[in-house]
C-alpha cells in the first residue's frame, strides 16, 4: 500500500457555497423576484381600473 492512498476513497473538500448547492458565480433569483413583483403590481393596477 502506497503512502497517502488511504482506503481507496479520495477525500473531497467543498466550500460552503458548493456544499449548499448555491451557484456563487451564476445569476441570483433577485431579478426574477423583482420582475414578478412588478407584474403583480401591473396586474393589480389593471384590475383596479375596472373596479
Amino acid at each position: 500500500m502506497a503512502t497517502g492512498e488511504g482506503n481507496g476513497r479520495e477525500r473531497t473538500i467543498l466550500s460552503g457555497d458548493r456544499a449548499s448547492g448555491r451557484d456563487s458565480e451564476g445569476s441570483s433569483l433577485v431579478p426574477m423576484l423583482v420582475a414578478g413583483l412588478v407584474l403583480i403590481l401591473i396586474g393589480a393596477v389593471v384590475i383596479m381600473a375596472f373596479v
